[in-house]
């Protein structure tokens, strides 16, 4: 019986990354998979059992933390954003976490956003807008001035949608990370600018 091997595991997922960045879930498959890890079709079933566990193993890590990051940053909860300086702090502090998230997972974040059609994950993305959907609902819109309050429910998803499609677009746009990271800086202040304004 053939002992699988930890560093070839690591090559078959080094290079399923690259093969999924490039081609999509939906038209990524594990014959070229196989054969840019130099692994027969027959042996890179050996160590993943169909194409949705490899796509799995490869991406939940990345899904899990931005999800948590969504979920658990608690910054709006506890300041007091008609304090000099809480703004800025609050979007310094959205910038850097966001940041670091994408600084370790680039390519699963852009395949997890415009590329897991077709997998078990393609609802990644409305998973999270629901989340920032109901932040919005529950955190920031009821803490805005009562003359631009907002009271449909959709305004939320809107703003949610946008924000996702936003970093999407900021995401695939430069392979360079600083410029990457230039256009994350800009597009989070303009995006929470309106919001952080209109706070009480």
């Amino acid at each position: 019986m053939q002992i699988l091997k930890e560093e070839v595991k690591e090559r078959i997922k080094e290079v399923a990354l690259a093969v999924f960045e490039k081609y999509g879930y939906q038209k990524a498959t594990m014959r070229r998979i196989a054969s840019r890890a130099d692994l027969t079709v027959g042996n890179l079933y050996r160590y993943f059992k169909n194409k949705d566990d490899l796509f799995d193993v490869i991406i939940q890590p990345a899904f899990q933390e931005i999800y948590r990051f969504v979920s658990d940053f608690d910054y709006i909860k506890e300041n007091e954003f008609h304090k000099k300086g809480q703004k800025q702090n609050f979007i310094k502090a959205f910038q850097e976490a966001l940041i670091k998230i994408y600084g370790r997972h680039r390519a699963e974040l852009l395949i997890l956003l415009n590329g897991s059609k077709g997998s078990h994950m393609e609802n990644a993305k409305e998973e999270i807008v629901h989340l920032i959907t109901d932040r919005l609902k529950k955190e920031i819109f009821p803490k805005m001035e009562n003359d631009v309050k907002p009271v449909d429910d959709f305004l939320a998803e809107a703003f949610s949608i946008s924000f996702m499609e936003g970093i999407s677009l900021v995401l695939g746009r430069y392979e360079d990370k600083e410029k990457t990271r230039e256009l994350f800086v800009k597009y989070i202040h303009i995006y929470f600018k309106y919001f952080l304004d209109e706070l009480r």
